[in-house]
């Protein structure tokens, strides 16, 4: 029997599911909440009966019975970035084969895989007639979801006799932008023809597929950085936190094509965590302050906005909120006074640093801040909250990776000479550790104790002791071949290209530091 919770100040949905001893995708389904970063105070949570969560039982192949399957889900676009329904799809693993249709998301039924050891290769049905293999997948986790895209675009066409005269003049009416974007107009011989808008190809060899909305702020920020757009958007995609949907899904039986019955008697479901990789603009962490886009913690926020040159400071500047005042200073029988910057509070106070700590520092304290993320001050509080603006979170993270830049090049390591790739994946890395860690790192002057702090903190205690346990007990050498998988698999240039024949792909992490 389901019970209710009444949420209090400071709870998050972790916090509840372990209360309860429930995952957060169970909570999340049994009350329908749409973003699981985002509960209010006295919100009334309904909280489901306590159960071991059920194995899918279905597989396409034969398997013990303590080994527990994999499932696989497979979506597909079209060019526009729209699902596409009534497509003929086959599932193949060895020589047994699935056949479905896609329904109006672009989906097939979850597919229960009981031999993950072999790779599954996925067919599509040809128009001509026939199949052609669109993909071949290893599912190698406990759910997968493959996100199969489309090189063209779905359109439902409408034709007409034409009784007009032939349109021979052009009309005031813009070209369209959005990718999937369709026009109808007429040929010059009257004939009716439909114009649809396609991201690719572009001058600027920029594909955002989903993020198509923030072109016009990667292509500025690109300007005024002079890193390429694709390095910023690959950079985005590695930082920005993505919008997430949380679904209940049948499995289905491959032989009957029917779902799957539990011991319970109660259709199996599967708990699809999906997203179409949109960064959330709208992010908000329940362990920290980090706010945005791109996650930026309140102090850092604040830093940025103190920094002249920066796209937020020029901002802070404009409103009034940072602004200079006179500090005068007796030393012995002198006076001398100084400029310095300043927080201009709602009430007209300014707020200053002092000799132990920096203006970004005095305002990201207790006097200032009610609790992470809110601010006693309403103009401090807006200047948090720009952070929920897509140009600001991008540009100042580009803003945030060329000041990184400089600070290795002031320790006496240049980087002007890499790539874009390379650069990329610098900003990256120092975005990922910090300026001295990722100094540390470069020069191999990382302690094991400290390699190994940051290894739990990325994997927890047992999954960084497994990972150094394969290196001989080597904690150091474990967090060196951990960072440079995860860098290298998240900054990704050609995946943000129309055409990546030209591409040279960059080389790994560690090849990349050690050369500076």
């Amino acid at each position: 029997m389901n019970s209710t919770y009444i949420v209090k100040e400071r709870d998050t949905l972790t916090k509840i599911a372990g209360k309860f001893g429930l995952t957060v995708p169970q909570l999340v389904a049994a009350n329908g909440i749409k973003n699981p970063e985002l509960i209010r105070k006295d919100q009334i949570l309904v909280i489901p009966p306590k159960k071991q969560r059920p194995i899918p039982a279905l597989a396409l192949a034969a398997q013990a019975e303590d080994q527990p399957e994999k499932t696989l889900s497979v979506q597909v676009k079209c060019a526009a970035g729209r699902p596409i329904s009534n497509l003929k799809l086959a599932v193949e693993l060895g020589c047994e084969r699935i056949e479905y249709s896609t329904d109006s998301n672009g989906e097939i039924p979850t597919v229960a895989i009981g031999d993950a050891t072999k790779e599954v290769q996925i067919f599509a049905e040809k128009s001509s007639g026939g199949w052609k293999k669109i993909s071949t997948v290893a599912v190698s986790n406990e759910e997968t979801t493959v996100t199969l895209r489309s090189p063209k675009t779905e359109v439902t066409s409408k034709t007409a006799i034409h009784e007009g005269p032939v349109q021979t003049t052009k009309t005031d009416k813009p070209a369209p932008t959005q990718p999937g974007t369709v026009e109808d107009k007429r040929s010059a011989q009257g004939n009716p023809v439909q114009v649809v808008a396609l991201e690719c190809p572009n001058k600027d060899n920029l594909r955002l597929d989903a993020n198509f909305k923030y072109r016009e702020i990667i292509l500025a920020a690109s300007k005024r950085s002079g890193i390429c757009p694709q390095a910023i958007a690959a950079i985005m995609n590695a930082e920005a936190a993505t919008i997430r949907t949380v679904e209940k899904v049948p499995v289905i039986d491959r032989k009957t094509k029917t779902q799957k019955i539990g011991k319970d008697g109660k259709p199996k479901f599967i708990t699809k965590d999906r997203s179409n990789g949109e960064w959330d603009a709208n992010s908000a962490s329940p362990n920290s302050s980090a706010r945005g886009m791109t996650q930026f913690v309140d102090g850092s926020w604040i830093d940025q906005a103190t920094i002249s040159g920066t796209y937020l400071n020029a901002r802070a500047v404009k409103e009034g909120w940072i602004t200079e005042t006179t500090l005068t200073q007796k030393i012995g029988k002198k006076v001398k006074t100084k400029s310095v910057k300043a927080f201009r509070l709602a009430n007209g106070n300014l707020v200053t640093g002092s000799a132990k700590r920096t203006l970004a520092q005095t305002l990201n304290t207790r006097e200032y801040f009610r609790d992470r993320a809110v601010a006693k001050d309403s103009n401090l509080q807006s200047l948090m909250d720009l952070r929920f603006q897509p140009d600001f979170a991008i540009q100042t993270a580009v803003d945030y990776g060329v000041q990184n830049l400089a600070g290795l090049a002031e320790r006496g390591i240049r980087t002007s000479h890499l790539s874009d790739a390379e650069k990329a994946k610098m900003i990256y890395l120092t975005h990922h550790l910090g300026l001295d860690d990722a100094i540390a790192f470069i020069k191999r002057r990382m302690t094991a104790a400290r390699a190994e702090e940051l290894l739990i903190a990325q994997l927890k205690e047992d999954g960084a002791k497994k990972a150094a346990e394969k290196l001989g007990g080597d904690y150091l050498a474990a967090h060196r071949e951990w960072l440079q998988r995860y860098v290298d698999s998240r900054i990704q240039l050609n995946e943000k290209m129309c055409n990546a024949a030209a591409y040279v792909a960059p080389r790994d992490l560690v090849a990349i530091t050690d050369s500076l």
